[in-house]
């Protein structure tokens, strides 16, 4: 890319981790939510590309925390449909869980050096956002009627799984903070 485009672009580019991030990924959230079949995870997908695009100089680190949010997410929600505690609205699957919610955990981890980094930026941030971040999140999916929790043991399930899927997400974000590999900007 051109370097001066580069200089130019950079004030916009530094502002990304904030409201604009923020914005796009809640609007990419909301049609996977909304368009369950391909569109709204090809909007996720545009919202991921956009996401890699600006933070190219830290590319591989994006990658891997993506890939592992995915991963977490895919985990989460196959153990809670297989358990019965969860039954999700979608007829696109992987495995048990459906590709729009797989996306959700994509955009997610995308999010979690950036506009939501509130939610893993310490051990006790993790714990709070897992067991009660995930049964909030999971309530609103009942309430626009994309999913069901079944009885308290389904509840207290998501709560657990979350809380773990966070602790796990902390970690890895900050394992990547404390690696000097990723401390070094460049423009590409």
């Amino acid at each position: 890319m051109n370097r001066t485009l580069v200089e130019r672009l950079r004030p916009a580019l530094q502002t990304w981790s904030l409201l604009p991030q923020a914005v796009s990924h809640q609007a990419a959230w909301w049609a996977c939510v909304l368009w369950m079949g391909w569109l709204g995870p090809a909007t996720m997908a545009i919202f991921l590309i956009a996401h890699l695009m600006i933070t190219r100089d830290h590319f591989n680190r994006e990658v891997a925390l993506i890939g592992c949010s995915t991963l977490v997410g895919l985990v989460l929600d196959n153990l809670l449909s297989a358990s019965g505690m969860v039954t999700y609205v979608g007829g696109l699957l992987a495995g048990r869980s459906p590709i729009w919610l797989v996306s959700i955990w994509a955009g997610f981890g995308a999010t979690l050096h950036h506009s939501q980094h509130v939610l893993v930026r310490s051990r006790s941030a993790a714990l709070m956002t897992g067991a009660l971040g995930g049964p909030l999140a999971y309530w609103g999916g009942e309430k626009l009627e994309r999913l069901s929790v079944v009885g308290i043991e389904g509840w207290l399930a998501v709560s657990v799984l979350w809380t773990i899927a966070l602790l796990i997400l902390h970690s890895i974000v900050r394992h990547q903070r404390n690696d000097p590999s990723n401390r070094k900007e460049t423009l590409s």
